[in-house]
């Protein structure tokens, strides 16, 4: 007979295990003490108040609304398809909602609830929302017509821009857990890249608080794209960062002005010989001349703060400023963090795309 004790969140559990003739007795202790949770009201907690005949409670009835999803068809209009696997996946978009669209697209992001931090519902009256969704078609087995998996989504939106164009923000992006790690993140990315740049009012497009994930994702993609620019050749790399970079990465691509700074940095520390100290020296000088920016101050930021401060908090302030070894350090981990993001970008590059 083994016996052993635990505390979970400050209760005392014992076990007992009873080994009789190779059969395992388990006896659980204690186990009343915890008060378990009724998983099924915090799961309606979170889905839309206006459908909650979506959530039904016997198999039963799981298995008729599962019938009425084998009729179901994409809303919107057919953008792209792609292969996966041997597998079609097609990519729609959105941009007028209606009642059944609104709805769909409800439910649809209560998915992102569970995979996507501070994730929130759309306002869908708003119409400077766009959706994108991909879907996995199956052909059916009579050839007429598909049954579609969803397989992810994005929602976008636009902000005016002066004088008469918009910069698109990606909100949200989400790709279910079975079709990820097999390119088909970045295939969709692509995909709503794609739309964006057909479009002339489109200025340049920005990501709200993107996971490292996508970023690595975003990265691989613009790095491709811009590597088909003559801007973006190997000569020009190596000379430094110029506005005809800046401007061809937004008008070609609409990629906005500091992701093009950092698609220029990778590409260019791609086609440094890391064995030759110089090349590899000029490309540090180059990027840490960047990072020191925040460091500097203008004689319009002093003026400001000899305003807003005392003369101790100013004495603190221009202290911290001049303490070179510290501010070294700072420069030092900040680049050493940001080689170590740009060689993972750099190998999907090598391994997925023909650049080297």
């Amino acid at each position: 007979l083994l016996k052993a004790k635990f505390i979970v969140f400050g209760k005392e559990i014992s076990i007992s295990v009873e080994i009789i003739a190779k059969t395992y007795v388990i006896n659980l202790c204690n186990l009343l003490l915890f008060k378990v949770d009724n998983v099924i009201k915090k799961l309606k907690n979170q889905l839309p108040s206006n459908q909650m005949n979506t959530m039904v409670s016997s198999m039963d009835q799981f298995q008729v609304l599962l019938q009425e999803q084998r009729q179901f068809r994409p809303f919107g209009v057919l953008l792209s398809k792609f292969d996966f696997e041997g597998k079609e996946m097609q990519v729609y978009k959105i941009s007028e909602g209606n009642e059944a669209f609104n709805k769909y697209l409800a439910r649809v992001q209560t998915l992102a609830l569970w995979y996507i931090e501070g994730a929130e519902y759309t306002d869908n009256d708003d119409s400077r929302w766009n959706h994108y969704f991909v879907y996995e078609a199956i052909k059916r087995p009579d050839d007429i017509g598909y049954r579609y998996i969803l397989a992810g989504y994005s929602s976008v939106v636009n902000f005016y821009c002066h004088p008469f164009m918009v910069r698109t923000r990606i909100a949200q992006f989400l790709v279910l857990p079975q079709y990820r790690g097999k390119g088909n993140g970045s295939r969709f990315l692509q995909s709503i890249y794609n739309d964006l740049i057909s479009r002339k009012e489109v200025k340049d497009v920005t990501v709200e608080d993107p996971s490292d994930k996508f970023m690595f994702m975003r990265d691989f993609i613009d790095c491709r794209n811009c590597a088909q620019l003559i801007e973006f050749s190997a000569d020009n790399l190596k000379k430094g960062f110029s506005i005809e970079m800046k401007e061809a990465a937004q008008k070609k691509l609409k990629i906005n002005p500091r992701q093009a700074r950092r698609v220029y940095e990778i590409l260019r520390l791609m086609k440094t010989d890391v064995r030759n100290e110089q090349e590899l020296k000029d490309y540090r000088i180059d990027v840490k001349r960047r990072l020191e920016q925040p460091f500097k101050k203008s004689e319009r930021d002093w003026n400001r703060l000899k305003r807003a401060l005392n003369d101790e908090e100013m004495a603190t302030v221009i202290a911290n400023q001049t303490n070179i070894e510290k501010k070294i350090d700072t420069l030092r981990k900040l680049y050493d963090s940001l080689i170590l993001d740009y060689k993972i970008v750099i190998d999907r590059l090598k391994i997925f795309t023909d650049l080297s």
